[in-house]
């Protein structure tokens, strides 16, 4: 599959799950895995692609999601970020945050690499929230937007 073609399926992904989506945005604890196994059951059960989770990629780290093509060569590989308006600036910059994220998965050698940030909408947006939904966090790179109205999806080829 092509880049634009991984796009497409998450974007149908996330539109899938919308309802759903909107209730597990205020379970902390879930929320990345929850999104994960959901774009890998969309692309199962919709489209008869194989998503898998947790590919090691180096130093400990792996990959939210990954898949592989026909020769068994990894074909894709995304990373999900859940944040929102509660969430602390730390979670921007640093090594658990959407910048290490967008690095790590950088540097990873395959055709297809997306980051996928979801932003949850609070009562009030914070500093954090509107960077999240406002910053270019791949540089040179526009966002591919999806408003759910409970939640901004942000993703990015790399």
């Amino acid at each position: 599959m092509e880049t634009a073609q991984w796009i497409a399926l998450f974007k149908q992904a996330f539109c899938s799950m919308d309802k759903k989506l909107e209730q597990v945005l205020q379970l902390n604890s879930c929320r990345e895995h929850w999104i994960q196994a959901e774009i890998s059951l969309h692309a199962w059960f919709e489209e008869n692609i194989e998503i898998w989770t947790d590919l090691p990629i180096g130093g400990g780290r792996k990959a939210d999601l990954y898949a592989r093509d026909e020769s068994g060569a990894t074909s894709m590989v995304a990373e999900v970020k859940c944040l929102g308006d509660a969430s602390q600036a730390k979670c921007l910059e640093g090594d658990w945050s959407v910048r290490a994220d967008i690095e790590r998965l950088s540097s990873f050698n395959t055709s297809t690499r997306l980051f996928a940030l979801v932003i949850a909408k609070g009562e009030q947006e914070s500093n954090t929230g509107k960077r999240l939904r406002t910053d270019t966090w791949v540089e040179g790179r526009e966002s591919i937007n999806l408003d759910l109205g409970h939640a901004l999806i942000r993703i990015w080829a790399l």
